[in-house]
């Protein structure tokens, strides 16, 4: 098991992250965190990530797999109900 401290919520629903957790995340005062509520009902505190960050997360990710760009623009304006164009070269 990992790391486990107890914090006490504040009438305004704040919560002070212990020290050894931040300190385990690299938190420092100013870093955003999102909270991820999961299907089971625990939550996780992660760093949040900038948003260019997670779209080159998503390039490498897809960087492996054979792609069809003008394919997934047809069926993504298929499934929107946008027009369909023809594509051009």
């Amino acid at each position: 098991m990992g790391i486990t401290e107890d914090a006490t919520i504040t009438s305004k629903g704040q919560v002070t992250i212990p020290k050894e957790i931040r300190d385990a995340l690299g938190l420092d005062a100013g870093t955003e965190v999102e909270f991820v509520l999961e299907n089971d009902g625990s939550v996780r505190v992660r760093p949040k990530e900038p948003p260019v960050d997670r779209l080159r997360g998503i390039r490498d990710q897809l960087a492996g797999h054979d792609v069809d760009l003008a394919a997934m623009r047809r069926e993504s304006k298929r499934a929107w109900g946008g027009k369909e164009r023809e594509e051009e070269p």
